[in-house]
Protein backbone atom coordinates (compact mmCIF):
# COMPACT_ATOMS: atom_id res chain seq x y z
CA UNK A 1 0.00 0.00 0.00
CA UNK A 2 1.28 3.33 -0.84
CA UNK A 3 0.11 7.21 -0.04
CA UNK A 4 -1.21 7.88 -3.75
CA UNK A 5 -3.58 4.79 -3.57
CA UNK A 6 -5.20 6.68 -0.63
CA UNK A 7 -5.22 9.96 -2.12
CA UNK A 8 -6.59 8.15 -5.10
CA UNK A 9 -9.41 6.39 -3.08
CA UNK A 10 -10.59 9.60 -1.23
CA UNK A 11 -10.76 11.49 -4.70
CA UNK A 12 -12.98 8.66 -6.47
CA UNK A 13 -15.02 9.29 -2.69
CA UNK A 14 -15.44 12.75 -3.71
CA UNK A 15 -15.84 12.39 -7.42
CA UNK A 16 -17.97 9.10 -7.36
CA UNK A 17 -16.23 8.44 -11.00
CA UNK A 18 -12.57 6.76 -11.74
CA UNK A 19 -12.78 9.54 -14.31
CA UNK A 20 -13.19 12.72 -12.58
CA UNK A 21 -10.81 11.50 -10.03
CA UNK A 22 -8.37 11.18 -12.94
CA UNK A 23 -8.40 14.25 -14.23
CA UNK A 24 -8.63 15.98 -10.69
CA UNK A 25 -5.42 13.89 -9.58
CA UNK A 26 -3.67 14.32 -13.09
CA UNK A 27 -3.17 10.71 -13.91
CA UNK A 28 -4.85 8.76 -15.97
CA UNK A 29 -7.89 6.65 -15.43
CA UNK A 30 -6.20 2.80 -15.02
CA UNK A 31 -3.77 4.35 -12.57
CA UNK A 32 -7.25 5.46 -10.41
CA UNK A 33 -8.33 1.61 -11.44
CA UNK A 34 -5.53 -0.12 -10.60
CA UNK A 35 -5.38 1.70 -6.86
CA UNK A 36 -8.77 1.11 -5.79
CA UNK A 37 -8.17 -2.88 -6.94
CA UNK A 38 -5.17 -2.72 -4.60
CA UNK A 39 -7.13 -1.09 -1.74
CA UNK A 40 -9.87 -3.57 -2.28
CA UNK A 41 -7.25 -6.72 -2.45
CA UNK A 42 -5.09 -5.18 0.66
CA UNK A 43 -8.31 -4.80 2.88
CA UNK A 44 -10.12 -7.59 1.46
CA UNK A 45 -13.32 -5.71 0.89
CA UNK A 46 -15.16 -4.22 -2.26
CA UNK A 47 -14.73 -0.25 -1.52
CA UNK A 48 -17.16 1.05 -4.62
CA UNK A 49 -20.21 0.08 -6.43
CA UNK A 50 -21.43 1.02 -9.74
CA UNK A 51 -24.92 2.69 -9.57
CA UNK A 52 -25.95 2.16 -13.44
CA UNK A 53 -28.68 4.36 -13.09
CA UNK A 54 -26.91 7.40 -12.19
CA UNK A 55 -23.70 6.69 -13.86
CA UNK A 56 -21.98 6.78 -11.00
CA UNK A 57 -19.67 5.11 -7.94
CA UNK A 58 -21.48 4.71 -4.45
CA UNK A 59 -18.92 3.92 -1.89
CA UNK A 60 -20.12 0.58 0.12
CA UNK A 61 -19.69 0.27 4.10
CA UNK A 62 -16.40 -0.92 3.66
CA UNK A 63 -15.43 1.99 1.77
CA UNK A 64 -17.32 4.46 3.93
CA UNK A 65 -15.71 3.22 6.38
CA UNK A 66 -12.19 3.46 5.12
CA UNK A 67 -12.47 6.89 3.99
CA UNK A 68 -12.34 7.57 7.69
CA UNK A 69 -9.28 6.10 8.12
CA UNK A 70 -7.90 7.80 5.41
CA UNK A 71 -8.73 10.97 6.47
CA UNK A 72 -7.11 10.67 9.37
CA UNK A 73 -4.03 9.29 7.86
CA UNK A 74 -3.47 11.90 5.46
CA UNK A 75 -4.23 14.70 8.23
CA UNK A 76 -1.66 13.15 10.34
CA UNK A 77 0.91 13.03 7.32
CA UNK A 78 0.31 16.26 6.29
CA UNK A 79 0.99 17.42 10.00
CA UNK A 80 4.16 15.61 9.44
CA UNK A 81 5.36 17.47 6.56
CA UNK A 82 4.26 20.86 8.09
CA UNK A 83 6.23 20.03 12.03
CA UNK A 84 9.30 18.67 10.40
CA UNK A 85 9.56 22.11 7.96
CA UNK A 86 8.98 24.00 11.06
CA UNK A 87 11.71 22.78 12.57
CA UNK A 88 13.97 24.38 10.03
CA UNK A 89 11.86 27.43 10.79
CA UNK A 90 13.05 28.18 14.33
CA UNK A 91 10.43 30.41 14.98
CA UNK A 92 7.78 29.09 17.56
CA UNK A 93 4.06 30.01 16.09
CA UNK A 94 1.67 31.22 18.88
CA UNK A 95 -1.65 32.11 18.48
CA UNK A 96 -3.36 34.88 20.19
CA UNK A 97 -7.25 35.64 20.02
CA UNK A 98 -7.14 40.04 20.16
CA UNK A 99 -9.17 39.98 22.96
CA UNK A 100 -6.89 37.37 25.19
CA UNK A 101 -3.57 38.67 23.57
CA UNK A 102 -4.33 42.61 24.67
CA UNK A 103 -5.06 42.00 28.52
CA UNK A 104 -2.27 38.90 28.67
CA UNK A 105 0.45 40.19 26.27
CA UNK A 106 1.37 42.94 28.83
CA UNK A 107 2.53 40.71 31.29
CA UNK A 108 4.17 38.04 28.91
CA UNK A 109 6.23 39.99 26.67
CA UNK A 110 8.71 41.53 29.65
CA UNK A 111 9.54 37.58 30.57
CA UNK A 112 10.11 36.89 26.92
CA UNK A 113 12.43 39.45 26.81
CA UNK A 114 14.34 38.30 30.02
CA UNK A 115 14.46 34.77 28.93
CA UNK A 116 15.76 36.04 25.50
CA UNK A 117 12.85 33.98 23.40
CA UNK A 118 11.69 37.45 22.43
CA UNK A 119 13.22 36.82 18.66
CA UNK A 120 11.58 32.45 18.78
CA UNK A 121 8.11 34.14 19.80
CA UNK A 122 6.06 34.87 16.51
CA UNK A 123 2.31 35.73 16.99
CA UNK A 124 -0.80 35.21 14.76
CA UNK A 125 -3.64 36.99 15.74
CA UNK A 126 -7.22 35.82 14.85
CA UNK A 127 -10.65 34.82 16.27
CA UNK A 128 -10.47 31.70 18.80
CA UNK A 129 -12.10 29.51 16.46
CA UNK A 130 -10.32 30.28 13.62
CA UNK A 131 -6.83 29.94 15.98
CA UNK A 132 -7.83 26.60 16.90
CA UNK A 133 -8.83 25.30 13.28
CA UNK A 134 -5.00 26.68 12.29
CA UNK A 135 -3.86 25.18 15.61
CA UNK A 136 -5.52 21.40 14.35
CA UNK A 137 -4.02 21.69 10.95
CA UNK A 138 -0.42 22.36 12.08
CA UNK A 139 -0.21 26.38 11.22
CA UNK A 140 0.47 26.78 15.35
CA UNK A 141 2.41 25.03 17.04
CA UNK A 142 0.78 26.56 20.51
CA UNK A 143 -2.68 28.82 21.24
CA UNK A 144 -4.21 30.86 23.85
CA UNK A 145 -8.00 29.84 23.09
CA UNK A 146 -11.52 31.37 23.93
CA UNK A 147 -14.19 29.00 24.96
CA UNK A 148 -17.53 28.98 26.18
CA UNK A 149 -16.73 25.82 28.10
CA UNK A 150 -14.10 24.17 29.11
CA UNK A 151 -11.60 22.44 26.31
CA UNK A 152 -12.43 18.94 25.65
CA UNK A 153 -10.66 17.50 22.13
CA UNK A 154 -8.52 14.54 22.09
CA UNK A 155 -6.58 16.16 19.47
CA UNK A 156 -5.18 19.05 22.15
CA UNK A 157 -3.44 19.40 25.47
CA UNK A 158 -5.66 21.71 27.24
CA UNK A 159 -5.39 23.83 29.89
CA UNK A 160 -7.78 26.21 31.27
CA UNK A 161 -5.50 29.34 33.11
CA UNK A 162 -8.49 31.78 33.51
CA UNK A 163 -11.94 32.68 33.05
CA UNK A 164 -14.72 35.82 32.99
CA UNK A 165 -18.05 37.10 32.89
CA UNK A 166 -19.51 38.92 30.00
CA UNK A 167 -20.64 42.34 30.30
CA UNK A 168 -22.50 45.18 28.42
CA UNK A 169 -20.68 48.18 27.32
CA UNK A 170 -21.92 51.28 26.54
CA UNK A 171 -21.12 54.93 26.14
CA UNK A 172 -20.20 57.15 29.27
CA UNK A 173 -23.45 59.41 27.97
CA UNK A 174 -25.68 56.44 27.38
CA UNK A 175 -28.60 56.46 30.08
CA UNK A 176 -27.73 52.99 30.74
CA UNK A 177 -24.70 54.47 32.38
CA UNK A 178 -26.16 55.53 35.26
CA UNK A 179 -26.48 51.50 36.07
CA UNK A 180 -23.69 49.07 37.16
CA UNK A 181 -26.35 46.12 36.48
CA UNK A 182 -28.76 45.20 33.51
CA UNK A 183 -30.76 42.37 32.45
CA UNK A 184 -30.13 41.66 29.15
CA UNK A 185 -34.12 41.06 27.89
CA UNK A 186 -34.02 44.71 28.99
CA UNK A 187 -31.93 45.46 26.18
CA UNK A 188 -34.25 44.55 23.24
CA UNK A 189 -34.32 48.03 21.74
CA UNK A 190 -30.83 49.14 21.94
CA UNK A 191 -28.65 48.43 18.98
CA UNK A 192 -25.71 46.30 19.23
CA UNK A 193 -22.42 46.56 18.06
CA UNK A 194 -20.53 42.92 17.84
CA UNK A 195 -17.46 40.87 17.54
CA UNK A 196 -18.10 38.73 14.20
CA UNK A 197 -18.60 35.12 14.12
CA UNK A 198 -14.55 34.29 14.24
CA UNK A 199 -15.14 35.43 17.86
CA UNK A 200 -16.23 33.07 20.78
CA UNK A 201 -18.96 36.43 21.70
CA UNK A 202 -21.54 36.02 18.82
CA UNK A 203 -22.09 32.35 20.41
CA UNK A 204 -22.32 33.75 23.82
CA UNK A 205 -24.38 36.65 22.64
CA UNK A 206 -26.74 33.67 20.48
CA UNK A 207 -26.52 31.74 23.86
CA UNK A 208 -27.92 34.45 26.34
CA UNK A 209 -30.73 35.96 23.61
CA UNK A 210 -32.62 32.14 23.02
CA UNK A 211 -32.53 31.95 26.91
CA UNK A 212 -34.53 35.19 27.07
CA UNK A 213 -36.24 34.76 23.96
CA UNK A 214 -34.78 38.14 22.53
CA UNK A 215 -33.55 39.05 19.16
CA UNK A 216 -30.92 41.63 19.37
CA UNK A 217 -30.83 44.38 16.99
CA UNK A 218 -27.17 44.06 15.26
CA UNK A 219 -26.21 46.89 13.50
CA UNK A 220 -22.95 46.25 12.80
CA UNK A 221 -20.04 43.43 13.47
CA UNK A 222 -16.49 44.31 13.49
CA UNK A 223 -12.97 41.81 13.96
CA UNK A 224 -11.32 45.22 15.48
CA UNK A 225 -11.75 45.34 19.35
CA UNK A 226 -10.74 48.75 19.65
CA UNK A 227 -13.35 49.93 16.57
CA UNK A 228 -15.95 48.49 18.74
CA UNK A 229 -14.62 49.82 21.66
CA UNK A 230 -14.64 52.78 19.64
CA UNK A 231 -18.11 53.08 18.55
CA UNK A 232 -19.68 52.26 21.54
CA UNK A 233 -17.86 55.60 23.01
CA UNK A 234 -19.18 57.66 20.58
CA UNK A 235 -22.86 56.32 21.86
CA UNK A 236 -23.28 54.69 18.42
CA UNK A 237 -24.49 51.42 20.10
CA UNK A 238 -23.85 49.12 22.86
CA UNK A 239 -21.52 46.26 22.96
CA UNK A 240 -21.67 42.87 24.53
CA UNK A 241 -17.46 42.33 25.97
CA UNK A 242 -15.85 39.96 28.12
CA UNK A 243 -14.58 41.62 31.51
CA UNK A 244 -11.27 40.86 30.13
CA UNK A 245 -11.23 42.67 27.56
CA UNK A 246 -12.71 46.06 29.38
CA UNK A 247 -8.89 48.27 30.72
CA UNK A 248 -10.03 51.32 33.22
CA UNK A 249 -8.25 53.58 30.16
CA UNK A 250 -11.64 52.84 27.96
CA UNK A 251 -13.86 55.78 27.12
CA UNK A 252 -16.88 52.91 28.20
CA UNK A 253 -18.93 52.00 30.61
CA UNK A 254 -19.48 47.94 31.82
CA UNK A 255 -22.85 46.97 33.32
CA UNK A 256 -22.92 43.35 34.63
CA UNK A 257 -25.50 40.94 33.87
CA UNK A 258 -28.51 40.36 36.33
CA UNK A 259 -29.44 37.13 34.61
CA UNK A 260 -28.97 33.65 36.75
CA UNK A 261 -27.97 31.79 33.47
CA UNK A 262 -25.15 33.27 31.24
CA UNK A 263 -22.27 32.77 29.38
CA UNK A 264 -18.94 32.04 30.77
CA UNK A 265 -15.46 33.08 28.99
CA UNK A 266 -13.18 30.41 29.10
CA UNK A 267 -9.37 30.84 28.59
CA UNK A 268 -6.99 27.77 27.94
CA UNK A 269 -3.66 27.28 26.49
CA UNK A 270 -3.53 24.41 23.71
CA UNK A 271 -1.15 22.57 21.15
CA UNK A 272 -1.43 19.14 19.56
CA UNK A 273 -1.17 15.96 21.31
CA UNK A 274 0.88 14.47 18.46
CA UNK A 275 3.63 17.71 18.80
CA UNK A 276 6.92 16.89 20.17
CA UNK A 277 8.02 20.26 21.51
CA UNK A 278 11.05 21.87 21.06
CA UNK A 279 13.14 22.99 23.97
CA UNK A 280 12.16 26.73 22.91
CA UNK A 281 8.26 25.72 22.37
CA UNK A 282 8.49 23.82 25.89
CA UNK A 283 10.25 27.29 27.62
CA UNK A 284 7.46 29.42 26.03
CA UNK A 285 4.95 27.17 26.82
CA UNK A 286 5.54 27.02 30.82
CA UNK A 287 6.64 30.31 30.40
CA UNK A 288 3.13 31.66 29.37
CA UNK A 289 1.17 28.89 32.30
CA UNK A 290 3.11 30.81 34.65
CA UNK A 291 2.54 34.29 33.88
CA UNK A 292 -0.88 34.31 32.57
Amino acid sequence: MNIKDLEYFKMVFIEKSFSQAALQMHVSQPTITQAIKRLEEEFESELFIRNHSHQELQPTRAGRQLLVHVEQVLLELKLARKELKQLEFGKVRVGLPPIIGNYYLPQIFPALFRSELINKFETTEAGSADLRKQLIHGDLDIALLGSLSPISDQGLKVDLFAQSRFKIVVSEKSPLAQKDTVKFADLQNENFIVLDKGFVHQKALKQISQQVHMRPKIIYSTSDMHILKALVAEGLGIGFLTESAIAATDRIHSLSLEDEEQPIFYMSTAYRQSKLLSADEQSILELLQKEL
